[in-house]
């Protein structure tokens, strides 16, 4: 697939952004860093739209042994003056460094202050530089810098933009790691019920032992609702035993809390390609007619579905 994504990466921090392209100078390099050195090197004024230039200073940035932090803006100021917007965008996209993109090693060589440099330039996300996101995010094992990129909705925007329209905050997932090859993953999953009814499916991307797994709820056959788990390229095949855990919550204070609903399985299975929706799920359960019973045990007051993965990997 080689169409453009219509949703954008998320910066994932704080730092203050890089200068606008109207505002930089490379004048703005403090004159005694070694990254000055290297940019007045690379960027002599008689050949300022060099990409290949350009990309040297890209690949010191996230590869270095001298990698400075404090320097990170400065350097990307000088490179983005050399190029327009839409090129360095392009750019940092390309996988020009080991076949992978810039921003892939530096969240491999845990450059975050590069990343979140790069991240201010980053527009109309192509397919493949977002699965070189995932792919750096698995590779360092990192949920929650794979949430706050915004990674766990990337593959399927109708769901996020159905999400956002009902005014839906995000998903909540946690990630417990345990021995014996043991996780948890946790999800707190807002306005259930609203959006299973508009949509007959709600998908919720999650990291966890250095695999991409996507947790749906959908309709299935025979109109049946089914809570089920599968595995994302490029994830490695999978094998082991599962724990789908539904809180039960009290309707009211005089009464006693319901038992959970607990649902046990083995379970194999390799990854899907991706843009496919429900494609070879490892896990499936039958979750039965109660989504669409009104105020259901397993939904709490604020319409929050409360639930636990547990998987054990042999």
């Amino acid at each position: 697939m080689t169409s453009k994504s219509d949703v954008s990466v998320t910066v994932p921090c704080n730092s203050p952004a890089p200068p606008s392209y109207d505002a930089i100078s490379t004048s703005t390099v403090s004159a005694d860093s070694i990254w000055s050195k290297l940019c007045r090197w690379v960027f002599p004024r008689a050949s300022l739209q060099s990409k290949e230039k350009c990309l040297s200073c890209i690949r010191a940035i996230v590869s270095s042994p001298d990698y400075s932090p404090s320097f990170v803006i400065q350097t990307v100021s000088a490179c983005v003056a050399t190029l327009p917007a839409a090129e360095f965008s392009k750019l940092l996209q390309q996988p020009n460094i080991e076949d992978h993109t810039a921003l892939y090693w530096a969240i491999v060589n845990n450059r975050r202050e590069a990343l979140c440099a790069f991240m201010h330039f980053i527009s109309d996300s192509s397919p493949a530089f977002i699965s070189d996101l995932h792919l750096a995010c698995m590779m360092v094992g990192d949920n929650t810098l794979f949430t706050q990129l915004g990674l766990n909705e990337m593959f399927k925007p109708q769901y996020k933009s159905l999400r956002q329209f009902l005014g839906c905050p995000p998903d909540e997932v946690q990630i417990q790691e345990l021995s014996s090859g043991r996780f948890v993953a946790s999800f707190c999953v807002r306005m259930f019920q609203k959006r299973l009814r508009t949509a007959d499916a709600i998908a919720i991307e999650y990291l966890a032992r250095g695999r991409i797994w996507t947790l749906w709820v959908y309709l299935g056959s025979g109109r049946k609702w089914v809570a089920a788990c599968q595995l994302e390229e490029p994830s490695l095949p999978v094998e082991g035993s599962n724990q789908l855990r539904i809180e039960a919550h009290r309707k009211s204070p005089d009464c006693a809390t319901p038992e959970p609903l607990i649902i046990t399985s083995e379970f194999s299975m390799t990854s899907a390609p991706r843009f496919s929706r429900i494609h070879r799920p490892l896990i499936r359960h039958r979750l039965g007619d109660w989504p669409m019973e009104d105020d259901p045990v397993y939904v709490d007051c604020e319409g929050t579905l409360h639930m636990s993965l547990t998987i054990t990997v042999k």
